[in-house]
């Protein structure tokens, strides 16, 4: 039985509202995090896990004092686009360092790995996009997620390791140069909003039904094959226009949108998800609408 998680990637967005979910379901957290970090979205929850500052305790003597059944990993290094000064960061955050943790878990005998990965990996040759779709990798950051699910491989006979692979994510606590982010906060305070031409569809998937699916894969691992691979999606896109009209219609309000060229990027994209229907059990519970309402509710109170 799965009753102490290591957790990275706690004090991000996903990872945040991963943390509350597992403190919900009365799993043990063990959050792994630098001295650095930005703890104000798990403040509140600190007092209910066991924290250790990774540059300054080294990952050997966590493993070590704890009885770890499972890790969830979701810390990542991420641009979109990035820069030659990424280059080295991105490939000890999404590289390196999980790998250290696959060693310590073959070490001290940790069972299950839950790993992250992105869409952004998949080549998109038919829709909805399923698991085996050929991997052709957007970026740079979808290159260093696919070395390291190579890499996954080598250890496979030591442990049981799943990968849910997220598609758009959107919600509280999100970073705030993101699109949904950034159109809510520029409603609530009555700013132009200049954006692509708006035709790119998306599978936006809210944030708390993507915790939910971590929950879903630690209580469903042990009888899942080895090195299955999950979509986390809604299975339904919507078009940026789509997003837009909706907000409007939550706020009651025009959003003042400067429409501009095509985005230099992936027109269409959204997540077959009957694998995680059928073996993890996951369904999405939250309709775009629903969780944009609860996502606007929030930044309202930040906002205003």
């Amino acid at each position: 039985m799965i009753k102490n998680v290591l957790v990275t990637g706690g004090t991000g967005f996903i990872g945040s509202h991963v943390v509350e979910a597992l403190i919900h379901n009365e799993f043990n957290v063990i959050l792994l995090k630098r001295t650095s970090s930005d703890i104000w979205r798990i403040k509140e929850h600190l007092g209910k896990i066991i924290s250790y500052d990774i540059d300054k305790t080294e990952l050997d003597t966590i493993f070590n004092e704890n009885k770890i059944d499972a890790v969830i990993h979701l810390a990542t290094y991420y641009k979109k686009f990035h820069s030659y000064e990424d280059i080295e960061k991105m490939v000890y955050s999404n590289i390196t360092f999980p790998t250290k943790l696959l060693d310590l878990c073959s070490k001290y005998n940790v069972k299950y790995f839950v790993n992250t990965g992105t869409f952004f990996e998949y080549e998109i040759t038919s829709l909805p996009v399923k698991e085996e779709e050929r991997k052709k990798p957007f970026n740079l950051y979808s290159s260093t997620k696919i070395s390291f699910e190579d890499i996954i491989r080598f250890y496979s006979d030591k442990l049981k390791v799943i990968t849910l692979r997220i598609f758009s994510p959107y919600g509280e606590k999100d970073n705030e140069y993101k699109l949904i982010p950034t159109l809510i906060k520029k409603a609530v305070k009555n700013e132009e909003i200049h954006l692509s031409e708006g035709f790119q569809k998306l599978d936006f998937v809210y944030v708390k039904d993507i915790a939910d699916a971590y929950i879903k894969a630690l209580k469903s691992i042990e009888k899942i094959d080895n090195l299955e691979a999950f979509n986390i999606g809604t299975g339904f896109p919507y078009s940026i226009r789509e997003v837009v009209s909706l907000i409007q219609e939550i706020l009651d309000k025009e959003l003042y949108v400067i429409w501009g060229k095509p985005a230099q990027d992936i027109p269409i994209c959204y997540a077959d998800i009957t694998k995680a229907k059928s073996l993890l059990k996951w369904y999405p519970a939250y309709s775009l609408k629903e969780g944009l309402r609860r996502t606007i509710d929030y930044y309202r109170k930040v906002y205003q």
